[in-house]
């Protein structure tokens, strides 16, 4: 039978970052561009491989800008010397002028034409190469690599004050189910063959995380399940948590923190500080990203967990743009003029603007960053370092969560469920605590568990992050020059 490529969503944004100058921009500022906040995780992106192709098309566009810029200056330049030198009579320097001007049209269409053919060539062999992502496109800078690659192995998370109120998770989605379970009594001691009671084995809540840590994916038997202890911080609590967390306060906190930190908020939480263990599941290629985030709560004698559901849905119709693109040689280049001729006017005399506007724009956050790092060190801010939402979820869609999605996801999420209890109760046992509470309170659990999959609870956060721009953005139309409506962003 077919399948999805392991690596579909990365495939997909890499592709639709070469077709949508928006998305482009709004991933080279979240991931690359300097700044004072967390970036949400990944989330089954593989970041490298997406900020190669980011950087490979934003530089085609900069060449693209920068000669028709120069075109959009000569052309009218060209054309009034001409018109000039017929009112006076010079007929052959009316025609110099003139043939200047009709080279300058044709080098500035050639440029536009080369620049857009090139881009969906780079988008077509991210669907047909079998190479990985990564070898598609050129290295970015090795800091910058080397620090996207860190956040594979994150154990530390700081949100930003204003999505705290709908989802502190920020980047995992869609909430679909947020529970307290009962609470069982775990003071009591187990009893050996002979009906003697056994000494139990102290343990703490940070000793059950890491034990559901290693032990689940095993217990599970789900492939892509990954399982981590993670400590989540309120952003303006960032800077109490010391070097470790941020080295430096005039740069985003680290993401990957010592592990005594992670442990210690596991036992003890502190204010706007608490650790959870986090359960991501990806379903085919990606499509579907399931997270549980768990929070064991011990105060003796009775044992409870903290468990919220979230879900990322498949990508936004607009990211299927790449299925439109022609794969004949032919095609390919008839709809390429199409679409350049379409828009050649505003692509011509739009690119000064264009340009202009990117450097005002750099200009401007270089002079904020530097204001709001003044007052920092002088120690007259508190700065919310959190992330406000994530790449993953800003280019999702839940009206595109089918029948078999929604099924797969409810399978997902009954699984973990399961595989929590199992775990939790040998956790219990191997300490030698009488599991009879447990064992009960388990099956209320399961009976009484609810997944919400006729509608969201609550959608993921939209508070002033950039890559709001991505949900609010028109669909991108199909490059064969199609007009098809999508799905309008969510506000």
């Amino acid at each position: 039978m077919p399948k999805y490529r392991t690596d579909l969503v990365t495939r997909r944004l890499c592709a639709a970052t070469h077709l949508d100058q928006i998305l482009a921009r709004a991933v080279w500022e979240e991931y690359v561009e300097d700044g004072l906040q967390a970036v949400a995780l990944p989330q089954g992106i593989n970041l490298v491989a997406l900020v190669r192709h980011t950087g490979q098309a934003l530089a085609r566009w900069r060449r693209r800008d920068r000669g028709l810029a120069v075109a959009a200056l000569l052309l009218p330049m060209a054309t009034a010397l001409a018109l000039w030198q017929v009112v006076v009579g010079a007929q052959d320097a009316a025609s110099i002028a003139a043939g200047v001007a009709a080279v300058t049209l044709v080098a500035a269409w050639g440029v536009a034409y080369e620049a857009e053919l090139s881009a969906r060539r780079a988008a077509l062999r991210l669907g047909r190469e079998g190479a990985p992502v990564t070898d598609l496109a050129r290295a970015v800078d090795p800091a910058v690599e080397q620090r996207l690659e860190s956040m594979k192995r994150a154990n530390f998370v700081a949100y930003h004050s204003e999505v705290e109120r709908i989802n502190p998770f920020v980047g995992s989605g869609w909430r679909i189910t947020e529970a307290v379970w009962d609470a069982v009594d775990v003071s009591r001691p187990a009893k050996d063959d002979q009906g003697r009671e056994e000494k139990i084995i102290p343990f703490d809540a940070a000793d059950l995380h890491h034990y559901l840590a290693v032990e689940m994916p095993k217990i599970v038997g789900l492939e892509t399940l990954q399982a981590r202890n993670r400590l989540y911080v309120r952003g303006l609590h960032v800077a109490y948590l010391g070097a470790d967390v941020l080295p430096d306060a005039t740069r985003p906190p680290a993401v990957v923190v010592p592990k005594q930190l992670v442990k210690t908020g596991a036992v003890q939480a502190g204010a706007g500080a608490e650790t959870y263990l986090c359960l991501r599941m990806l379903g085919p290629g990606g499509r579907v990203v399931v997270t549980m985030h768990l929070r064991a709560h011990l105060l003796m004698p009775r044992l409870t967990w903290e468990v919220t559901a979230y879900v990322i849905p498949p990508l936004s119709e607009r990211f299927d743009a790449v299925e439109y693109v022609p794969t004949g040689p032919a095609r390919l280049r008839w709809h390429t003029v199409r679409t350049v001729n379409r828009g050649f006017r505003h692509t011509l005399f739009g690119a000064p603007g264009r340009l202009n506007g990117e450097s005002t724009r750099l200009r401007r956050k270089a002079r904020r960053l530097n204001q709001v790092r003044k007052e920092i060190r002088k120690g007259r801010t508190d700065w919310d370092y959190g992330a406000e939402n994530g790449l993953r979820e800003a280019v999702a869609d839940w009206e595109r969560m089918g029948y078999i999605e929604r099924r797969d996801t409810s399978h997902y999420f009954k699984r973990l469920e399961q595989g929590v209890l199992l775990a939790t109760g040998a956790f219990l046992r191997e300490h030698r605590v009488d599991t009879s509470d447990f064992e009960d309170t388990e099956k209320r659990i399961v009976n009484a568990q609810t997944y919400n999959f006729a509608g969201p609870i609550t959608g993921p956060a939209q508070f002033g992050s950039h890559l709001q721009q991505v949900n609010q953005q028109q669909p991108t139309p199909p490059p064969s020059g199609g007009n098809q409506p999508g799905p309008p962003g969510r506000s």
